[in-house]
This record gives C-alpha cells, sequence and structure tokens, in this order.
C-alpha cells in the first residue's frame, strides 16, 4: 500500500474499502502486526511531542487517514485513492466482513461495563467469533501489566485485536508488544467501542461529511476535548500551510 508522509508521519493512501481489503489480505499471512487509525490530535502530538509516537505510525501496516481534514489536505496536494477511515467504520466493515467466518475477535481496553455492552451488541449484530475481551487496570500500568494481557490473548488465539486503550497511547503499546503475539493483527481504534455501544453518539453524515465531526464531539464533551482541540488543531493549520508548499513523500 502506498503513503504519503506529513511532517515525516506515515498516512496510508487508502480509502475504507480498500484498507478493509488490505487488512484482510495481511491477515492470511498468519504474521503478528498493527493497525493505526491517525486522527489530527495524534499526527500534531507525534511530530511536537513523542518520537515513540511517531516510531509508531511510521512502523505500522497501515497508518489510516482518520479525519476529514487530512484526506482533504491529501487531495488538494493531488494525492489520489484516499478518503477518510475512522476507527469506528474500519472496526464495523470488518465485523461485517468476518461475520459468519471462523475469524476470532478479541477486546482489550476500557472498562468490563463497556467491553460487556460491546460484546452484547456484536452478538445482536452479527455472528461474530469472539475469543476474549480483557479490561486492564490503567491504574497499575507496568511491564508485568503487559506480560499478562499477552498471556491472555496469545492463549485465546484471536486473529483480529481491536485495541482501546486512548490516542497515543495505544499506539506506543502496539508497537512494543505486537512482536509478542503468537499471530494476529492489532488495531488501535481509540473511543470506537463506545461509538459502538451509543455511549458517544457519532456526529450525523452532514457534520463528519463537513470535517465537522470534532466539533460535534466538542459539544458532547466540552472538557475532555476542548483542552484536546486547542492543543492540536491550529498546529495541524499552520503545518498543512507548509506541508502544502513542500514536496511531499510518497
Amino acid at each position: 500500500m502506498k503513503n504519503f508522509y506529513f511532517k515525516e508521519i506515515k498516512i496510508s493512501c487508502c480509502d475504507l474499502n480498500s484498507a478493509a481489503n488490505y487488512f484482510l489480505q495481511q491477515r492470511e499471512v498468519q504474521k503478528s502486526t498493527y493497525v493505526c487509525v491517525t486522527d489530527v490530535g495524534n499526527l500534531v502530538n507525534a511530530h511536537r511531542k513523542s518520537v515513540k509516537l511517531k516510531n509508531a505510525l511510521n512502523n505500522s501496516l497501515m497508518s489510516l487517514p482518520d479525519g476529514r481534514p487530512l484526506s482533504l489536505f491529501a487531495k488538494i496536494k493531488g494525492i489520489k485513492e484516499i478518503d477518510r477511515v475512522a476507527g469506528p467504520d474500519f472496526m464495523i466493515e470488518i465485523f461485517r466482513r468476518t461475520s459468519g467466518t471462523n475469524l476470532k475477535h478479541f477486546f482489550l481496553g476500557d472498562t468490563e461495563e463497556i467491553l460487556s455492552k460491546l460484546i452484547l451488541k456484536i452478538n445482536s449484530d452479527y455472528k461474530l467469533q469472539i475469543a476474549g475481551s480483557y479490561s486492564p487496570d490503567f491504574g497499575e500500568w507496568n511491564s508485568k501489566t503487559d506480560e499478562e494481557i499477552i498471556r491472555i490473548i496469545n492463549s485465546s488465539e484471536p486473529d483480529i485485536i481491536w485495541v482501546s486503550l486512548g490516542g497515543g497511547k495505544q499506539e506506543i503499546w502496539m508497537e512494543n508488544n505486537y512482536l509478542k503475539l503468537n499471530k494476529g493483527i492489532m488495531t488501535g481504534v481509540g473511543a470506537a467501542f463506545r461509538f459502538y455501544t451509543g455511549e458517544i453518539k457519532r456526529a450525523p453524515l452532514f457534520f463528519q461529511n463537513l470535517g465537522l465531526e470534532w466539533f460535534f464531539r466538542l459539544i458532547q464533551q466540552p472538557g475532555k476535548m476542548f483542552k484536546r482541540y486547542t492543543s492540536t488543531l491550529p498546529y495541524f493549520v499552520f503545518y498543512s500551510v507548509q506541508e502544502f508548499f513542500s514536496k511531499t513523500k510518497t
């Protein structure tokens, strides 16, 4: 799959269909790997603050273009065959394509309550093989926690592992631990579990198509999202101007 680079950070040139195709093709290789869903916030933070996050995005199987501003920027630069691939949409597309198959899914992260609601809804909507789930103790995270998570995942023998540990943290965690898996593709999907269960409502398509899903979420979670957006969106606008006049690596 082709990529382009924004501030030397990889973004995969794909849309939902091609991303899902490539994901399932690579799964057949039976090697452990991981996928990142890269939004503007992770992109800016990787460039400004975290070499570890930058390396995690660049070393991933795919760095999916989450966020309408990012895909629009790519199109303005003349980069073809790219469209927004949001984490919740990608997860649901893989659910749809693997429903009724022997592929097994594992869910890592969030709370036990959310995981229970998630699995209940999945069982209502699809015929997925669910290998297991695990909600780690976020307050006591250390190397033993990693070892226990990997042990639980490997013992469940999943083919697909969905990771919801929070943007930035989950990408670094996946890079640090994917080679410890016996098999399977991990995908960091952030708040996708909560979007799917309805704990957080998705913006209407009108907002999504205009690139204003961030605004809809800001209205829902002002305390959490205001600081996140004000610390990243202005930088993205500034960097976009710089990148527009630079030679884009592909």
